[in-house]
């Protein structure tokens, strides 16, 4: 009974990417969204069974084996980066590391195990990923023919934005490659939901990111010639953080102004320009995850008129994780990242670098990883 129900819950909490939306409030302290409940059931629920089954020993064994030691450390001194950041939010920051870090890291650690067990087939998630996005995707379409869009003519459905929305599709356009086979192409033709769904999105990071990632897959790259993309694509991700920490620098030498506001390149600009402002001011320590707004709104009499008013992130996946929890922790972040990439070796899938290339993409002019939702999928494909 406790088997099928850990099957069931684990199942339901991946495959359906908009439970993250339900949620009940806390007094005074926040609220709780049902995928955090649902996260949370699993790992009792995973605990219980290797305790019943006898297979601690194993587990323990399995953890050793996965080499853990810099992501526990990164763990670790983001949280202590938190709690030095006390006074700033601490309950908002707090929830945001729970939803985006630590459960979706131990779910995964958890789930990976037991899939190693043949409690679960990998391609049961994908499955269950594949036709929840579809019918995503069906009805954001529909949305469009109704006109039910954003005051700037965009689909988002029930998402918090149109770019959440988008994440979701695109991460269900990749999963049909990875389930799509010579003897049935059902996945590759639901690529005419699939991609008009996304294009009415109107995410600029979400159509280039899965744009590429068809290309290599239409191209036939070879698994080390995207074992090369993927690494070169981590490495310019960070010297791309690099430029936009010297983006002030350069824009002393030019007449450009972003702040005319002429289109949302402008817009993205003033926003890099204020992120390296911060983080110059809170390189070491950072300012947690939930003061970004805040840190950018205390800025604005040293700058003209913000083109846009409402940013809840830095829109730089590495410039998030530096603003957020200071330069020890991005080291560490970074360097599990890297050591991943280039730990994988040939009899790796090609799903793991095509999900891989598109969140290194994206992340260059969003986070795509701002939900526990979509944080679950990154750790999910990091970590198995």
């Amino acid at each position: 009974m406790i088997k099928k129900i850990f099957q069931l819950s684990t199942l339901f909490s991946f495959t359906f990417p908009f439970v993250f939306i339900l949620k009940y409030p806390i007094k005074n302290w926040g609220s709780i969204n049902l995928l955090d409940s649902l996260l949370f059931l699993n790992l009792i629920l995973g605990f219980v069974l290797i305790f019943k089954e006898k297979t601690w020993s194993n587990f323990k064994y399995y953890l050793l084996k996965k080499n853990l030691k810099p992501l526990s450390l990164f763990l670790i001194f983001s949280f202590l980066s938190l709690f030095l950041n006390w006074n700033k939010n601490w309950i908002n920051n707090f929830s945001l590391w729970k939803s985006l870090f630590l459960l979706p890291i131990l779910w995964t650690i958890f789930v990976s195990f037991f899939i190693k067990k043949k409690y679960f087939n990998l391609k049961w998630f994908f499955y269950g990923y594949f036709f929840s996005s579809l019918f995503l995707s069906i009805l954001t379409i529909f949305f469009k023919l109704l006109n039910l869009t954003t005051f700037d003519n965009r689909v988002s459905l029930f998402f918090d934005s149109p770019n959440q929305l988008a994440i979701v599709i695109s991460l269900g356009i990749i999963s049909t490659l990875y389930l799509n086979n010579k003897k049935n192409k059902f996945f590759l033709w639901s690529l005419i939901f699939y991609l008009p769904a996304l294009w009415v999105t109107q995410s600029l990071g979400a159509l280039i990111a899965t744009g590429i990632v068809l290309l290599i897959f239409v191209n036939q790259l070879n698994l080390k010639k995207i074992m090369f993309l993927s690494k070169s694509l981590l490495i310019f991700s960070l010297f791309f953080l690099c430029f936009l920490l010297i983006t002030p620098f350069f824009m002393k030498y030019y007449s450009y102004n972003p702040f005319e506001n002429k289109n949302s390149f402008d817009s993205r600009i003033v926003i890099y320009l204020v992120t390296s402002n911060i983080i110059t001011d809170n390189f070491w320590n950072g300012i947690g995850l939930a003061n970004f707004q805040k840190e950018y709104i205390s800025r604005q009499p040293q700058y003209p008129p913000y083109p846009q008013w409402a940013v809840p992130h830095s829109h730089n996946l590495f410039s998030e994780i530096l603003i957020s929890f200071g330069f020890f922790n991005f080291f560490l972040w970074f360097y599990f990242l890297f050591k991943k990439t280039t730990s994988l070796h040939k009899s790796s899938t090609k799903l793991i670098f095509y999900f891989l290339i598109y969140f290194l993409i994206h992340g260059l002019i969003d986070v795509p990883v701002w939900s526990n939702n979509q944080s679950l999928f990154f750790w999910f494909i990091f970590l198995f």
